[in-house]
């Protein structure tokens, strides 16, 4: 590809990096504080486990934690940090990210000056594309994969493919909602709007989810809720990935993609 195309994604890499790497730290700080307040809760953990299999079933699996084992790093962890912090922090950023993409320039006054370089409309959206992945891969790599070595640290032990399957997930969690929120981006003239509307459908899709684990009438809502193909506990403490989620986030990445693509070829930005 052209010289300009990569000049535009080290651009988006590059002014966006600060927000990368502190999004990236705040995740890790969190991680790193998890593992090492476990040795020190993992005395009382067959009480808190106990306690949390006292619990209606339903109940847990409206929260995502039906199969945690608090007696484990990877349950403790995963009911501390991945069934929330990490997604509310995937989300925030995947959603600015989308937010800064398009609506972003627009707002500032920018994208029809980018509109004019030698690169295309396609190849611009490409371009912001790439850089997005490359962003998500970093985050997930660090707030992630670290956990085995901060694992080891603490002599403490880990199934390393277990932690591999959490991060093909997530990756593909918060991909899927930076495509939703670039979709928005494609025809929105301000990032709030973005913010606004995937965060309020986000938040839909949370309620449904517990509505449907609590009343046995909406049970099969659930399957309307993003949350419901995003189960780290099951992923990082049984090892379990379900194909059924790989597909639908996929899919849900790829259908936005194209439709975000097809909007921004058409919109007209002057009129924005």
């Amino acid at each position: 590809m052209s010289r300009v195309f990569w000049s535009t994604v080290w651009k988006e890499l590059y002014q966006r990096r600060w927000s990368v790497i502190s999004y990236s730290i705040g995740a890790l700080l969190f991680l790193v504080l998890y593992v090492a307040i476990y040795p020190s809760f993992q005395s009382e953990s067959a009480n808190f486990d106990e306690l949390l299999r006292s619990y209606p079933k339903a109940l847990l699996e409206a929260f995502n934690i039906d199969q945690l084992q608090l007696t484990t790093i990877e349950g403790y962890v995963s009911a501390e940090h991945f069934s929330f912090v990490w997604p509310l922090l995937a989300i925030f950023f995947g959603l600015a990210t989308a937010g800064a993409a398009i609506a972003g320039e627009v707002d500032k006054g920018t994208m029809s000056f980018m509109l004019s370089l030698p690169v295309g409309r396609i190849r611009l959206f490409i371009a912001k594309y790439f850089s997005a992945l490359v962003s998500i891969l970093f985050f997930t790599v660090v707030s992630i994969t670290s956990f085995i070595p901060l694992v080891k640290i603490m002599n403490l032990s880990v199934n390393g493919s277990n932690v591999i399957k959490t991060s093909i997930l997530s990756a593909l969690f918060m991909w899927a909602i930076y495509c939703m929120g670039l979709l928005v981006s494609s025809i929105a003239s301000e990032k709030s709007t973005v913010y606004f509307t995937i965060g309020g459908v986000l938040f839909a899709m949370y309620v449904v989810k517990i509505l449907s684990g609590l009343i046995n009438s909406l049970d099969k809502l659930k399957y309307t809720s993003i949350f419901y193909y995003y189960s780290p506990d099951k992923a990082l403490t049984n090892g379990q990935l379900s194909v059924n989620a790989l597909v639908v986030l996929s899919a849900i990445g790829v259908l936005c993609t194209i439709s975000g693509l097809w909007l921004f070829k058409r919109r007209d930005v002057n009129a924005s």
